[in-house]
C-alpha cells in the first residue's frame, strides 16, 4: 500500500540483472483491464482470483526474477504459500504514519478510493501480520538503498 514495491522491484531487477514483473501490470496485460476497472466491474474477490491465477502462471515460468506483488496478494492463503515456499519474499516495511501522509497521492488505488483512513489502517495492520512471515524484512526509511537490499539478496541466494 504505497511503499514503493514497483519502483524498488524495478531498481532491484536492474542491479541483479533479473527480469521484472509487476503483478498488477501482468493482470492488466492478461485481462485488458486496469486493476481499478476489475475492482469496479467484478469486485475484490474476483480480482484476488485473477491475481492468484496470474501469480501461479508467473511461478510456473521457473525463472529467477523479481515480482512486485500487490499489497493484498498475500492475504489469499494459497498465494501466500506459493510465494513463501517458492521464492524469497521481501517485506518492505514502512510505518503507517508515513503511508497515511501519502494516501492522497494514491487515489487511483481501488481500496484507497473505497475505504476511510481508519479502515485502511485496519487493513494495513492485518496485512502487516502476514508480511511479517516474509524471509527478508527491509525498513523503507531515509537510510534505505536498493543496493543494500540487493546485497542482502545476494547473500541469501549465494549469487
Amino acid at each position: 500500500m504505497g511503499v514503493g514495491k514497483t519502483t524498488i522491484g524495478l531498481q532491484l531487477s536492474k542491479i541483479l540483472g533479473l527480469d521484472f514483473y509487476d503483478l498488477d501490470q501482468e493482470i492488466s496485460n492478461h485481462t485488458g483491464k486496469s486493476v481499478p476497472e476489475i475492482f469496479n466491474d467484478k469486485g475484490e474477490d474476483y480480482f484476488r482470483e485473477i491475481e492468484k491465477d496470474t501469480l501461479i502462471k508467473l511461478n510456473a515460468k521457473k525463472n529467477t526474477c523479481i515480482v512486485a506483488l500487490g499489497g493484498g496478494t498475500l492475504s489469499d492463503t494459497e498465494s501466500k504459500y506459493l510465494v513463501l515456499q517458492n521464492s524469497i519474499c521481501i517485506y518492505l516495511q514502512k510505518p503507517w504514519l508515513e503511508i497515511e501522509k501519502n494516501l492522497s497521492k494514491l487515489k487511483n488505488r481501488p481500496l484507497i478510493k473505497q475505504k476511510s483512513p481508519t479502515e485502511l489502517k485496519a487493513i494495513f495492520n492485518k496485512r502487516r501480520l502476514i508480511y511479517e512471515q516474509s524471509q527478508l524484512k527491509m525498513p523503507i526509511n531515509t537510510e534505505f538503498q536498493t543496493q543494500k537490499l540487493a546485497n542482502y539478496l545476494k547473500l541469501l541466494t549465494n549469487r
